[in-house]
């Protein structure tokens, strides 16, 4: 068997040769495994290179607009509307209606009682102001001032029982209540005539101007 020999070697040959190249390609892999990475690069994400996920707008605050009072149709938007006659010439020469001081920025708060309970609730519900003050200026107490509102049932049995607190006399007239008291300013005569009737709230304080009869030809003039 010449040819036996020679085939023998080059198996062997080959087995080497194949084991060889098996080494060679292990220790390469092994070799790229334990290069570092890449200058600049992670090999794990880093917390900066994620996205950060992006903030939510707080909410804009909403407003809420305060409703204007719904304006009660029987109160006049015009104080010569309120009475029955011009009370002009009553009130001439040291008064006159609204005179033009008492309407500028920055004018006294005018209001038709000084009653710390009744006071705020005439505030919220007065739809229209009638002040007869001194034509040339002055600090809204010395006069008569009118607030026409419309209250409900709740705020008017509070005024009234506020009037009642504070000794003013009430009685029924003219198919409503009406509360008076009356006192020495110092201007002269002074005091608080109110008449609460059907959600209308008449409200004068005064201190100076004697009239008669003011409040009810208020009444006549809005009731009929």
């Amino acid at each position: 068997m010449p040819d036996a020999a020679p085939a023998s070697r080059r198996s062997r040959t080959l087995l080497i040769v194949a084991s060889s190249v098996l080494v060679i390609a292990v220790v390469a892999l092994v070799a790229a495994l334990a290069l570092p990475a890449p200058s600049g690069e992670s090999a794990e994400p880093t917390s900066q290179g994620r996205p950060a996920p992006s903030a939510e707008a707080a909410p804009a605050p909403v407003v809420v607009p305060t409703p204007e009072p719904v304006r009660d149709e029987r109160i006049p938007t015009d104080c010569a509307a309120i009475y029955t006659f011009d009370w002009s010439s009553t009130f001439a020469p040291d008064y006159v209606l609204n005179p033009e001081w008492s309407t500028a920025d920055g004018a006294p708060a005018l209001s038709g009682t000084d009653d710390a309970v009744a006071l705020p609730v005439l505030q919220d519900t007065s739809q229209l102001t009638c002040a007869w003050l001194p034509p040339d200026g002055g600090d809204g107490r010395v006069g008569l001032v009118t607030n026409v509102a419309s209250v409900d049932e709740s705020q008017a049995a509070a005024a009234i029982a506020a009037f009642q607190a504070a000794g003013q006399e009430c009685y029924e007239e003219e198919g409503g209540t009406r509360c008076v008291v009356e006192f020495e300013g110092v201007a002269g005569s002074a005091g608080e005539s109110h008449f609460l009737r059907e959600g209308l709230w008449i409200a004068t304080r005064w201190d100076g101007p004697a009239v008669s009869g003011y409040t009810l030809d208020i009444a006549t003039q809005l009731f009929g």
